[in-house]
């Protein structure tokens, strides 16, 4: 590989994991910062932050330098091109979800030092959350790395060659990258103190299971094969359950 060529992708690969970590850094710690009550220097925050931000980074510098094609079909927007054939309802209702997981996130530190609108998740709960967050983190950006046709979008894919993927947390879930983020969703509320932002996330998960009925329509009347991966691999989010 030429030093050229290593360069940007390196650059690539920074990009991407800033472009995926200021954003919720900057709606978890502002509001945290600007809510009467609130602080600047909120440790759970910080170190959830600092947490997120070191491994996403990580694991988007080494998609972009060992598997570039990964990193690049990540990198498109959630309401496709119009000759790729996204489901109308895929469009409009990524754009919805993504408005409520902006505000959801907001609503954290708010709730946190002002709201209270529920009892605080105890320590032990706090830490499980923590733990759930991490392997949440961890599942999604495996998914990526071993999928190269991981949009974040429905779409058609036929001209691209796609086949279906069956490896790695593929051969255990249909839908790891989903699995991933309602992991990470969930933990962290739990990890940084707001159980009514736990409670919230049931609408990412009914919003999740409607995207998936959509996205397995799809492939299974264009992707040839994912009939039988699906009767090979039940679970979808959960192996063997669900």
């Amino acid at each position: 590989m030429e030093k050229g060529s290593i360069v940007m992708r390196v650059r690539a690969g920074s990009f991407a994991g800033l472009a995926a970590s200021l954003p919720l850094a900057a709606l978890l710690l502002v509001p945290a910062g600007l809510t009467p009550g609130g602080t600047w220097v909120w440790p759970r925050g910080l170190w959830f932050v600092g947490v997120f931000s070191g491994a996403t980074l990580a694991a988007n510098l080494a998609l972009a330098i060992f598997r570039p094609a990964n990193l690049e079909t990540r990198q498109q927007a959630v309401v496709a091109a119009g000759d790729r054939k996204q489901p109308l309802i895929d469009a409009v209702g990524s754009a919805v979800l993504i408005a409520y997981w902006l505000a959801w996130l907001a609503f954290i530190p708010v709730d946190v030092f002002h709201f209270h609108l529920a009892p605080r998740p105890p320590v032990p709960v706090a830490l499980l959350g923590a733990g759930c967050a991490l392997l949440g983190l961890l599942v999604s950006q495996l998914a990526v790395w071993e999928n190269v046709f991981a949009t974040p979008n429905v779409q058609d894919q036929s001209g691209r060659g796609q086949t279906v993927i069956d490896s790695g947390v593929y051969s255990l879930i249909r839908h790891p990258i989903y699995a991933g983020n309602l992991l990470l969703y969930s933990g962290m509320p739990l990890w940084l103190g707001s159980t009514a932002a736990f409670i919230g996330v049931g609408v990412i998960l009914a919003a999740t299971i409607g995207r998936i009925a959509v996205e397995e329509h799809h492939l299974r009347t264009r992707l040839p094969g994912y009939a039988d991966y699906a009767k090979r691999v039940r679970g979808r989010l959960i192996p063997y359950l669900l």
